[in-house]
């Protein structure tokens, strides 16, 4: 009987080590996958140096305003259009990888503070959601606006007035890049595109290289 039983624990034992084992291999699968993903958008930035360096150089400076131009400049160039040019079709077709590069240096140089993902992260805190975005949901839209300082006291900021040190409202900037002449429309879709490309609302390191 104690035989038994001994046989018993021991077989509870190997088996809680196995599963442990799996647990342990789907964590180092998932890091290597992540390392992946890291790498091929360091790559990219590699190739395109040209493109996200002077974007780059500013963050580092802690140059803040000036970061959040270049940020709206670099983003329209890679879809060939501009701030004032661009088209709701052109949002919601967007390529991500240039989203992902921009979000991983906002939030590398900010402490997490700044970046798309930030701002992605704080509209779900809101409740919002995909279907939210399509449904073009005002409420959660002017929430959000007011929630990251964008709004204050009922009236929109214009992006060229405000004060952007760098202790700013978490996720306040990038801010020109949201903004154009289709108002709550670019923001909505800008959103859906980040939330449909797979964007995390979560913060993430400099790439590399």
């Amino acid at each position: 009987m104690g035989s038994s039983n001994g046989g018993e624990g021991e077989s509870v034992h190997r088996l809680a080590a196995l599963e442990a084992a799996i647990t342990a291999l789907n964590a180092r699968l998932d890091e290597l996958s992540a390392r992946v993903q890291e790498q091929a958008e360091s790559l990219e930035l590699s190739s395109d140096v040209a493109l996200y360096a002077p974007l780059r150089d500013l963050l580092r400076a802690g140059r803040f305003g000036e970061a959040d131009q270049e940020t709206a400049r670099v983003l329209f160039d890679c879809i060939n259009s501009t701030l004032e040019d661009v088209t709701p079709e052109a949002i919601e077709t967007f390529p991500i990888t240039p989203l992902r590069i921009i979000d991983r240096l906002w939030c590398s140089h900010s402490d997490n503070r700044f970046g798309f993902s930030v701002q992605l992260k704080i509209y779900r805190e809101l409740g919002g959601s995909l279907e939210t975005l399509i449904a073009q949901d005002v409420d959660r839209y002017l929430a959000f606006c007011d929630r990251i300082g964008w709004r204050q006291d009922g009236r929109f900021m214009d992006p060229e007035d405000q004060d952007l040190p760098a202790a700013s409202i978490l996720g306040s900037l990038p801010r020109r890049c949201w903004s154009s002449p289709y108002g709550m429309k670019i923001t909505n879709l800008l959103m859906a595109r980040l939330i449909s490309g797979g964007l995390s609302p979560a913060g993430g390191g400099e790439p590399t290289g």
